[in-house]
């Protein structure tokens, strides 16, 4: 079931918020490459300020199956994400309990946790991947995810709780949850998946310097008029934002939908730098 939550009742609300998506007029030819380091260098950029509704004071909750995002329950309460037992033991088998229960899978593997941090926290710098992603990007490239999963660590998950099982659907599905309080200074922001159109895409081969040998394809995004941002101001502690990644039934645009982090200026100065924890997930319906 979709949630929302607010801090007081009242009409709907939005903020406004500058997104870095591609610039296409500086992309010289397929399969331009670009680094994972914090400011994501090698991505040509054309800065847009554009409107972001407040999800919390929709009147209507959106849904998954519909915008392509929702909030959902973990059921677990408040745990110490410092802790890779807690994480393992409680957080993991959540996310994909509440996976399950809102695409009707039939199984859920899950990778790719991770944490990030404001840049106002120190812990931002810690690794490549620690600060908030400041691109308008989606983790699941159709050229890994679509015709056929050829991700090795998605691969390795699927191995590990389905082994040889044949695949008639799968649904990459990302899971993000805010650990510190709100307002959230840097916001996760989500499009609506009904304005983005194939032609929005543009897929860049990613390297970490961190992380030799690694390489993925990511899909990154040109800016449309009718793309619509969304934003949750406010997250009890047991909600999650649950969305989608790309889902093989979807052929003619797969339902990706980018994402983004962002400067709220309506955010207090003195809030505490957002902390915030997200993982990778896939929906299996068997054959």
């Amino acid at each position: 079931m979709s949630l929302a939550t607010s801090a007081e009742d009242g009409p709907e609300r939005s903020t406004r918020g500058t997104f870095h998506y591609v610039d296409p007029d500086r992309i010289t030819g397929p399969g331009f490459r670009f680094n994972f380091d914090p400011q994501w260098s090698g991505i040509p950029l054309r800065d847009r300020r554009v409107p972001v509704a407040d999800a919390c004071t929709l009147s209507e909750p959106p849904r998954l199956d519909r915008e392509g995002f929702e909030l959902g329950r973990l059921g677990i309460g408040e745990i110490d994400h410092r802790d890779p037992g807690q994480v393992e033991a409680l957080w993991r088998p959540a996310v994909c309990r509440l996976v399950q229960q809102i695409t009707g899978a039939d199984e859920v593997a899950s990778w790719a946790t991770g944490a990030r941090f404001s840049e106002r926290n120190a812990a931002a710098a810690r690794t490549d991947v620690s600060n908030p992603a400041r691109r308008v990007h989606s983790d699941f490239s159709p050229t890994e995810f679509g015709a056929a999963i050829l991700h090795p660590p998605a691969l390795e998950a699927i191995e590990r709780i389905a082994p040889g099982r044949p695949l008639r659907r799968w649904m990459g599905i990302n899971v993000w949850q805010a650990i510190s309080p709100p307002p959230y200074d840097t916001p996760l922001a989500v499009c609506d998946t009904r304005t983005v159109r194939p032609e929005d895409l543009v897929v860049g081969r990613g390297s970490a310097p961190s992380v030799p040998g690694l390489e993925v394809d990511l899909p990154l995004y040109q800016f449309s008029d009718r793309h619509r941002w969304f934003y949750y101001s406010h997250m009890e502690p047991d909600q999650a934002l649950v969305f989608s990644g790309i889902d093989s039934a979807a052929v003619d645009d797969w339902r990706l939908v980018p994402h983004s982090a962002f400067d709220d200026p309506a955010c207090p100065s003195g809030a505490t730098p957002r902390s915030s924890v997200e993982i990778r997930t896939m929906a299996l319906f068997f054959a």
